[in-house]
């Protein structure tokens, strides 16, 4: 009923009662690397309020349905020989607009499987990989293929062959021709600098990102990440320092003949007696850039037409009126910090950094900078901090920081180890987080 209906929705919603607004994405999805589809959470809404409630309440049951019509919708405007094709690819939906978003200290079990979006800031990326989405595996014994065995969040293999005389379970070996293999990217995120309660540390998780998602977002991003919460064994915390966790097979105790390898699993090996814990993960679909709209990037890491594009048409006006001012450059310093009394020439000073200098070029090619430093130096309580405070405010990409805080080693990198793979990482710290934007430092 949930395919019927959202592939009844693709077909058939027009938001001005004449164009169908997915028809174009669906003329263009053959010529895309990864067959994804754009919806609009909000017009579901609209156009059928019990599809929305399914999706909302058992995203993690229906998304496959999701994906069938997809491909159903596709396959309807091809020819068979390209229908062939297009049951071999794998589709996916991307929703965005789907409403409050959730903020990391708030994602409970309460929501797993559920359709929804978080906000966070990302502060280590890992390298994109390819990930094993169904597999097909041959038995060794008798040489049968069990083709399209679903990976339910780690290695699966078949559970048993089924040929009459072969009682194979365990023998299998990947066919990786034959496989379905999607980009597969880890995020890890924290909360929001404005979100953390007094007196708390910052919670983190790992973000999971596939297909047309991965390499959206990059170290001191504050993304929004639409998708489901999932729960997945904590292998990490199993491990001992400097022994890789492996399986055993052991039956001398049931038989009293000495094991031998493929009878079964027992156990990890070197943990002794331990709980299996779990942790939850993020598995996000679409990535979309968190910018405060009452904020505008003023750094030059955006061509002229996204930064024409971000304001409106009233505001592209009142810019055109400000322009004819005289005393434009005397309001702009009266309008920043109107909380903080005087200061005249700090605020002209810090109102020029914001703005940066001219980057140029020397004939040899080599690269002058024309970003500003300001250094405050002053006696105490007299709105030094304030005005750190207020200027990461204003600024999309910006990091308040304090020096006392953080070493030379937490401003610029660190490097951390991979509790999972084991592998060493390089973690942004404050500079490289407020890269193209303000770090404040204070003290």
């Amino acid at each position: 009923m949930v395919t019927m209906k959202f592939v009844h929705f693709l077909e058939n919603y027009s938001s001005d009662g004449s164009i169908k607004d997915y028809k174009f994405q669906f003329e263009t999805l053959s010529e895309s690397s990864v067959p994804t589809i754009y919806v609009d959470f909000e017009q579901v809404t609209t156009f059928d309020i019990d599809l929305a409630t399914f999706i909302v309440k058992d995203y993690y049951r229906f998304e496959p349905c999701l994906r069938r019509a997809i491909q159903s919708v596709h396959m309807k405007h091809h020819t068979p020989l390209q229908s062939q094709q297009i049951q071999s690819e794998e589709y996916s939906v991307a929703f965005y607009n789907t409403g409050p978003h959730y903020k990391l200290r708030d994602l409970k079990t309460h929501l797993i499987g559920k359709l929804t979006s978080v906000c966070a800031t990302v502060t280590r990326t890992s390298e994109v990989r390819p990930e094993l989405l169904f597999g097909s595996f041959r038995c060794t014994d008798c040489n049968y293929i069990f083709n399209d065995v679903e990976q339910q969040f780690k290695y699966t293999e078949p559970v048993k062959c089924p040929t009459t005389n072969c009682q194979n379970t365990n023998r299998w070996m990947l066919i990786p021709e034959r496989s379905k293999f999607v980009d597969w990217q880890k995020v890890r995120v924290q909360e929001n600098a404005n979100e953390i309660p007094s007196g708390s540390m910052p919670r983190s998780m790992d973000i999971i990102l596939r297909q047309a998602a991965v390499e959206k977002a990059k170290a001191g991003d504050r993304c929004i990440f639409t998708g489901m919460l999932i729960v997945v064994p904590d292998v990490s915390a199993l491990r001992l320092p400097g022994a890789a966790v492996t399986a055993v097979r052991d039956f001398s105790k049931v038989t009293g003949v000495p094991s031998q390898p493929g009878q079964g699993v027992t156990g990890l090996t070197e943990l002794g007696v331990r709980d299996l814990t779990y942790k939850m993960v993020f598995l996000a679909q679409t990535v979309q850039g968190a910018v405060d709209k009452s904020a505008v990037n003023i750094r030059q890491d955006m061509d002229s037409e996204e930064s024409v594009s971000q304001f409106s048409e009233q505001e592209k006006k009142d810019i055109f009126m400000m322009k004819s001012d005289r005393n434009l450059y005397k309001n702009l310093v009266a309008s920043f910090a109107p909380a903080i009394y005087g200061h005249e020439d700090v605020k002209r000073g810090i109102l020029l950094m914001l703005f940066g200098g001219v980057h140029k070029v020397t004939p040899e090619g080599i690269n002058l900078r024309g970003d500003i430093n300001v250094c405050l130096v002053g006696d105490p309580s007299v709105a030094k901090s304030q005005f750190l405070k207020y200027v990461s405010g204003i600024i999309p990409r910006s990091v308040y920081t304090s020096g006392k805080a953080s070493s030379a080693a937490g401003l610029t990198a660190s490097v951390v180890r991979d509790s999972e793979t084991g592998e060493f990482n390089f973690e942004a710290g404050a500079l490289l987080l407020a890269d193209n934007g303000i770090a404040c430092i204070d003290e």
